[in-house]
């Protein structure tokens, strides 16, 4: 090959990276403008429960679930699993034990819609997560591949152990059979 073609096929490995990476950020730009709309959907089906009266809008359900929508659209760009981590800390310092309790009851006793939108909106909060932390998205791909990954690695180690398996329980057989002492030393 000649230095003439070598250094033609680096310009291509390089336009062909570049152009590789602008189609990723147009993806993901448009994944998160996805997860802001999606967020803005949500809101306004909350908003019109409230607004058909299916929600007061003095009701506790209200008044924390709407404040905490606004809050994921605003933040959404840096919102992260440490950032949900935190926000949930700070949540559960700042409603006491009695009003968790309270907001859950209330949550239960509210219309079958308002349950509805409230668990859309929790569905959204995961895809933001999931979205922008891919340190999660890789456990969860981990984690759904656990059980196939565990017994894999268990016929690994019985590939390894099976003779000694045999062997043992050989052994077990005979020890069972003559008793303990078996006059081997």
């Amino acid at each position: 090959m000649t230095s003439q073609q070598i250094g033609l096929l680096a310009i291509q490995l390089f336009v062909g990276l570049g152009v590789l990476a602008f189609v990723l950020k147009l993806r993901l730009d448009g994944r998160e403008n996805e997860l802001k709309y999606r967020f803005f959907a949500v809101r306004d089906k909350f908003l019109y429960l409230a607004a058909t009266d299916v929600l007061p809008q003095s009701s506790m359900v209200f008044k924390v679930f709407y404040r905490a929508m606004n809050t994921y659209i605003a933040e959404l760009d840096r919102f992260t699993i440490v950032s949900y981590l935190r926000a949930s800390v700070a949540v559960k310092s700042e409603l006491e034990k009695e009003d968790q309790r309270r907001l859950s009851e209330s949550l239960r006793r509210c219309d079958p819609e308002v349950q509805l939108v409230v668990q859309e909106f929790i569905h959204v909060v995961m895809d933001a997560l999931r979205h922008n932390s891919p340190m999660l998205n890789l456990v969860l791909v981990f984690a759904s591949h656990w059980d196939s990954l565990f017994s894999f690695g268990r016929k690994v180690v019985q590939r390894f152990r099976g003779p000694r398996l045999e062997v043992y329980s050989t052994y077990r057989y005979y020890e069972d059979m003559y008793g303990h002492n078996t006059g081997v030393a």
